[in-house]
């Protein structure tokens, strides 16, 4: 936090600078979307690019933030610190937006343009924020191994989460449409988050693994999933409590993936302690 207080010009300024990139690339590249679905009245009044700029600028805050408070306990250089943050934040954006053309039947090449368009941006909002307000290395001299653990847990816990979304509370998706697309997605979207833990894995030992799970699932994860998700307000009339529901159980199912994992590390590292 006396990083963020410090530095608040700096990010400031990346901020504007990443949110400009990306309205420049979208602009160029990305043409405009048809959903097969009803518009939202931003649409219909014509008011897309304004409303999308600002939640951009919301979107981007939230991620500078985010990076602010974790990035002294990733593991690397400045440098490093902001290709992780920015590699992980990107392709999981790029992954996310191909559920926009399962369930709203949009072109799958123009959606991975627009996700391309926000992946690359973050990443350069990333490089940017770790060489102006980044820290140095910790060097712990020992840190706990995840060996397979969360490239297992993780993916089954979310997919387990949005198959009880689909089936049993019946968010909007296109689980009963496209069956094997929508589980194809699913899989990658949970597998890349396993990865994604393993890239931003805070670097010390002194965390108890509740803190690590909520920080994780909750701080890293779900502040960026609640902005992203609610971008769709921005293009179509959807449900906010069918939104919230899809926001709060995967949050809920990858912050406890992370607690099982990281007590399973503990209870692994005390058992080579005891030996």
């Amino acid at each position: 936090m006396t990083i963020l207080k410090s530095n608040y010009w700096k990010v400031v300024i990346c901020i504007i600078i990443a949110v400009f990139a990306d309205v420049i690339l979208h602009i160029l590249f990305v043409p405009r979307i048809n959903y097969n679905f009803r518009p939202s009245i931003l649409a219909e009044k014509g008011l897309i690019l304004p409303a999308a700029t600002a939640m951009l600028i919301v979107f981007f805050t939230t991620v500078a933030i985010v990076f602010v408070l974790i990035q002294k306990y990733l593991p690397g250089t400045k440098t490093v610190k902001g290709w992780r943050f920015g590699i992980a934040f990107g392709i999981l954006t790029f992954l996310a937006i191909i559920e926009m053309n399962l369930v709203f039947d949009s072109s799958l090449l123009n959606e991975l343009r627009g996700g391309a368009a926000d992946g690359a941006s973050l990443v350069l909002l990333a490089l940017m924020l770790s060489l102006m307000t980044g820290t140095g290395k910790l060097n712990i001299s020992q840190q706990n191994k995840l060996t397979w653990k969360p490239f297992v847990l993780v993916p089954l816990f979310f997919l387990i989460g949005r198959y009880l979304s689909y089936d049993v509370i019946h968010v909007l998706s296109a689980y009963t449409q496209k069956p094997w697309e929508t589980f194809s997605w699913t899989l990658g979207i949970g597998i890349w988050l396993s990865l994604m833990y393993k890239l931003l894995r805070e670097e010390r030992n002194d965390i108890p693994t509740v803190i690590r799970a909520i920080r994780f699932g909750c701080l890293t994860f779900g502040s960026y999933w609640l902005i992203y998700n609610l971008f769709v307000l921005v293009y179509l009339q959807v449900s906010v409590l069918d939104l919230f529901l899809r926001i709060i159980i995967d949050v809920v199912f990858v912050t406890a993936s992370i607690w099982i994992v990281e007590v399973m590390v503990h209870k692994t590292l005390l058992n080579k302690k005891t030996v």
